[in-house]
């Protein structure tokens, strides 16, 4: 069975952590980026189901 694939955009390290140890521990694959760019160059690159997005970013 394939996992689901989500992508966690934050800028704080402490939720980036927290979101992908609950995700990971509850059988998604995830990815982590804690700026837009970083985020668009997994989005590029990966077929994501999801991504959990911080709209409140510096």
């Amino acid at each position: 069975m394939n996992k689901s694939k989500i992508l966690v955009v934050d800028d704080e390290k402490d939720i980036r952590e927290s979101l992908s140890d609950i995700l990971n521990d509850e059988g998604f694959e995830v990815f982590i980026a804690e700026n837009a760019i970083k985020a668009k160059d997994i989005k590029n690159n990966t077929n994501l189901d999801l991504i959990l997005l911080d709209i409140w970013m510096p």
